[in-house]
């Protein structure tokens, strides 16, 4: 170990060092030791993460083995070993190339959505827009966009604008209660994956289930979701704990825009999107997502 590294390490945590009591070179030594410690843990936290990933194949290998010299032993039960070896060695490969070859933190990717957030806030606040979410299918013209808008309205008493006027970023159209922003969700990219990874459901109760299982599973962007729909009709409502990217009422945010996005996308119609807190322990926000009568 370096003398600077002792010096950082052995220094009394109670006595205070000012900047004129360290040269600039120590300084910076300091900061490249942090930075470098830095580094260290966070390869050491996704090493850590790709080890378990590891065992897990090697877990379901050796079940695989163990079930295949089993058949060999035992001929009457060869069928059942014989797909259980199967099963076994086939999530192992699975499992092995699926391990995970980047990780980033949940606090970074929160970072990153804040100051989009943020910014977005700040528009609607100079552009004296309503705190309305609308998430209207119309043609995005990117393959990562799953043709749906995001129009927040200017006027409380709003219409939704057309197809073409929703492709610009500041919808500036004759009645003024069409006017507004458009914008991609967050969430847009998130229904494309989602849309690829297996069939379309055939009703909206199973749509919804989907939803649910995505977030959690597919996308860990919360811990828990509940699904419930409106039995009349023209709502979903999904309870979510534990998000990824922190409070999920924020605008846009990435767990109500997936799924707002997809609704809007799957049934074809606009969807209003709100998110309060939840009344329950078994939830800490709610996604409200409505359709039929969103425009006023």
């Amino acid at each position: 170990m370096s003398e600077g590294v002792a010096d950082v390490r052995e220094r009394d945590p109670g006595t205070q060092v000012s900047e004129g009591d360290l040269t600039r070179e120590e300084l910076l030594g300091e900061v490249q030791l942090l930075a470098e410690e830095n580094a260290r843990l966070r390869a050491q936290g996704e090493t850590r993460i790709r080890r378990s990933y590891r065992r897990a194949a090697v877990g379901f290998a050796v079940l695989g083995l163990l079930a295949a010299g089993a058949a060999l032993a035992i001929p009457e039960s060869q069928s059942v070993l014989f797909s259980l070896a199967g099963v076994g060695l086939f999530t192992a490969v699975l499992t092995f190339w699926l391990t995970p070859s980047r990780v980033i933190a949940a606090p970074v990717g929160d970072r990153v959505y804040g100051a989009y957030a943020a910014t977005i806030r700040a528009l609607v606040a100079e552009l004296d827009l309503q705190e309305t979410s609308v998430y209207v299918p119309a043609a995005t013209h990117s393959p990562d966009a799953a043709d749906v808008r995001l129009f927040v309205p200017q006027s409380r008493e709003f219409v939704i604008p057309g197809p073409l006027a929703l492709e610009s970023l500041f919808v500036v159209a004759d009645d003024e209660r069409a006017r507004g922003v458009s914008l991609v969700p967050t969430g847009a990219p998130l229904v494309t994956e989602f849309e690829r990874g297996g069939e379309r459901a055939g009703t909206t109760e199973e749509l919804a289930s989907q939803l649910a299982d995505a977030l959690v599973e597919g996308f860990e962007l919360v811990d828990r979701a509940t699904a419930t729909v409106d039995p009349d009709g023209g709502a979903v409502t999904i309870g979510v704990r534990g998000s990824s990217f922190g409070a999920v009422d924020r605008f846009d945010h990435p767990v109500g825009s997936f799924v707002a996005t997809a609704l809007a996308r799957e049934l074809g119609v606009p969807v209003g999107m709100e998110i309060r807190p939840a009344d329950d322990r078994r939830a800490e926000f709610v996604v409200d997502c409505r359709w039929g009568d969103v425009a006023a």
